[in-house]
């Protein structure tokens, strides 16, 4: 331990500073676990399964806001988590795109089929009332 009480983690550096972002670097960006990963699908299943409309989104996110902006606009209800702000957001989106083999958000599904992002939503305004319709949204 270090005299202003931190911890020094020695590693391939010699410059604690470098040691300390490499063991924190380490600690933030290491993969869950098949345990956590388990839970996390069975989390994001749970939500598509659940809701009309899931819209997997990023607070920050243009393209985010304009598919929730479309969708409130249709009058439709729909369930939207933002993946910036909950703390298993990462592992979420990594689900996400084992199961859509899309990584980018939002990720979108309407009656338990995924419809893509932004871009595919805003392709389908001419069918969405139907679809929303249909999924018991509207």
């Amino acid at each position: 331990m270090a005299k202003d009480g931190s911890t020094v983690v020695t590693g391939s550096s010699k410059h604690p500073t470098t040691a300390k972002i490499s063991f924190l670097r380490h600690f933030f960006t290491r993969a869950p676990s098949p345990t956590t990963m388990s839970a996390t699908k069975t989390k994001v299943q749970s939500i598509i399964d659940e809701n009309p409309v899931a819209v997997f989104s990023k607070s920050y996110c243009p393209y985010c806001n304009q598919a929730k902006q479309l969708l409130s606009a249709s009058g439709a209800k729909f369930y939207a988590i933002e993946l910036d702000q909950v703390d298993d957001g990462s592992a979420i989106q990594s689900v996400l795109a084992d199961i859509t083999g899309q990584r980018t958000v939002p990720n979108i599904f309407i009656a338990q089929q995924h419809i893509g992002g932004n871009s595919d939503l805003q392709a389908k305004r001419g069918e969405l009332n139907t679809l929303l319709k249909g999924a018991g949204a509207l």
